[in-house]
């Protein structure tokens, strides 16, 4: 009898639920699904009982030595419930997020409104656009030279003791005069050193000094121009990049409840003792690893947002949604067009190659001021009028003789500098930076080739990439579903459906990503051929005032800019 009794024991702990060894016809029947029953055994030779080892893999006692007709030890079955119930437990847990305190007000924002806060309220585009009135300023000083300067004032001179006559005779004399109107220092029979009115300009600075001031006007326009094309420009594939994130947050928190769902499903066939308790770990294990991916993915919503934010000189404590609709392809330029229509069309549009353009006209004419100085003579003019008087010891009353005092003078001359030395030195500096500004407009050329060759192949290359990403997701989501019908009837592998949902979380990314890089590249492309981002509708209809961190104030030159604000 107690040889049959451990032949039993010896059957139902082969044959427990869980266990990768299967009963064959002449074994004994296995226990039933979802029992937890641990069966014992004697060992040969020894008569006391032992506690059963636990595998920490598989999570299911495996059969110690003991007494063939002991019962079952009540504390085995309470821990294997316990283990049931810390699972359950686990997979209850959801995704946390991430810590923020204090907690952050998000502010919609659209493209629309985006594009236009850039305008108005970056501190790059505004210094860019301050330049130019700096330039304007320097313009007006050069159109000037020729203006007389005005001098008023007096001067008052006292002299007590020797003097020497042209003669070499010394007199002893004390003498005071007195001058006021216009000008001043008026002394004897002296001209007015200050002259009322004065011209003192050199006639080549006044002949090509506003040449060149012009073209550098002209220049800083172009530049603040192309300045806000950049910025944005930045602001767009800002934005678009933070639309993207967002939607990819959507479809991780999709994935990780998908995935959720299954390692519950696989975890209670486990329990019942239908899976392996390996199957149960490796799906909560993937569950984990998709709950990481979602804290990722807010953790990159979070940082796209306070770069978006800097950039349009936003609170980056206040945390940025994009608020535009569903991320979709966006067509703005015919990529059928060949490069070399695009490059052609950019030349003549570009305001980065106008700037250049002007800065070697500005390098042309400061060469041939330096070319024709040493031709051209500076003048002096001056007038003078006012009331002057005096008298000495000699010419008596000290002060006196009071009277209308007029003077004109004329002065023209021509310098050759440093015996014609430094006219060279300067006339071969003024060669040399036209030369280094054609070559900048040169490389401005090139660079914008390269932009429209590389955002057009781009473009080209992730418009594939879309429809690519498309049939591989529609691929995987047929594939996930029928292995997912098949594991929810016990059929198949939960290996299999873990890989089909990965596929398809993988897929899902993808494409959103494949979308994001054809609409910035359509974006680098639009800019690239010298317009700035084209304004799409509002999407918000009465936005909230944003939350600007230092507000630009004061009138800003934005004349001629292709978005008008109302500034001008």
């Amino acid at each position: 009898m107690r040889s049959a009794h451990v032949a039993l024991a010896l059957a139902l702990a082969v044959c427990s639920p869980g266990l990768a060894v299967p009963c064959s016809a002449g074994e004994a029947p296995s226990a039933p699904p979802g029992a937890s029953r641990v069966a014992a055994r004697e060992s040969p030779g020894e008569g006391k009982a032992e506690a059963p080892d636990r595998s920490p893999a598989a999570g299911i006692p495996t059969p110690g030595p003991t007494e063939a007709s002991a019962p079952p030890e009540p504390e085995a079955e309470t821990e294997e419930e316990r283990k049931a119930a810390t699972r359950r437990q686990d997979l209850e847990q959801r995704v946390p997020s991430p810590a923020e305190i204090p907690p952050t007000p998000a502010y919609p924002i659209d493209l629309y409104t985006a594009l236009r806060l850039a305008d108005a309220e970056n501190p790059t585009i505004a210094a860019a656009r301050a330049r130019i009135a700096e330039a304007l300023a320097a313009q007006t000083a050069a159109r000037v030279i020729l203006l007389p300067s005005l001098n008023a004032g007096s001067n008052l001179r006292i002299h007590t003791g020797n003097l020497q006559r042209s003669s070499g005779r010394i007199l002893n004399v004390t003498e005071q005069s007195l001058y006021f109107g216009g000008g001043s220092l008026a002394f004897a029979a002296g001209t007015v050193d200050v002259p009322a009115v004065n011209i003192f300009a050199s006639l080549t600075e006044a002949w090509f000094e506003p040449l060149a001031a012009h073209q550098f006007v002209v220049g800083n326009r172009f530049r603040a121009m192309s300045t806000a094309n950049e910025v944005l420009q930045d602001v767009a594939v800002l934005y678009l990049e933070l639309l993207a994130r967002q939607e990819i947050l959507e479809i991780q928190r999709l994935n990780e409840k998908q995935v959720y769902d299954l390692a519950v499903n696989v975890n209670n066939f486990a329990i019942a003792g239908e899976r392996r308790i390996a199957d149960a770990n490796r799906a909560q294990a993937e569950w984990k690893l998709h709950r990481a991916a979602v804290q990722r993915a807010e953790e990159e919503v979070a940082v796209v947002a306070a770069r978006f934010a800097a950039r349009l000189n936003l609170d980056p404590s206040i945390r940025l949604h994009a608020a535009g609709g569903a991320l979709a392809p966006i067509d703005l330029i015919d990529l059928n067009t060949e490069v070399f229509d695009l490059v052609q069309y950019a030349l003549r549009q570009r305001p980065d190659l106008a700037a250049r353009a002007a800065d070697v006209e500005r390098a042309e004419y400061q060469y041939r001021r330096e070319v024709a100085r040493p031709l051209l003579p500076t003048l002096w003019m001056g007038y003078s009028g006012g009331a002057f008087g005096g008298g000495s010891n000699v010419v008596p009353p000290l002060m006196g003789h009071f009277g209308g005092r007029s003077d004109f003078d004329v002065r023209v001359y021509w310098t050759l500098m440093n015996l014609g030395a430094g006219n060279l030195s300067l006339i071969h500096r003024g060669q040399a930076r036209v030369g280094e500004a054609e070559a900048q407009r040169v490389r401005a050329i090139n660079q914008a080739r390269r932009e429209i060759a590389a955002s057009r192949a781009e473009a080209l290359a992730e418009r594939a990439r879309i429809e690519i990403a498309r049939r591989e997701l529609a691929s995987a989501e047929s594939g996930f579903r029928e292995d997912r019908d098949r594991s929810r009837q016990n059929l198949g592998r939960p290996i299999e459906v873990l890989n089909s949902l990965n596929l398809v979380a993988t897929a899902r990314v993808n494409v959103v990503r494949a979308v994001m890089a054809y609409d910035q590249a359509q974006f680098r492309l639009f800019v690239a051929l010298g317009s700035p981002p084209p304004l799409p509708q509002p999407a918000i209809d009465e936005p909230s005032p944003p939350p600007v961190t230092t507000p630009l104030h004061g009138p800003l030159p934005v004349r001629g800019h292709p978005i008008h604000l109302g500034l001008e």
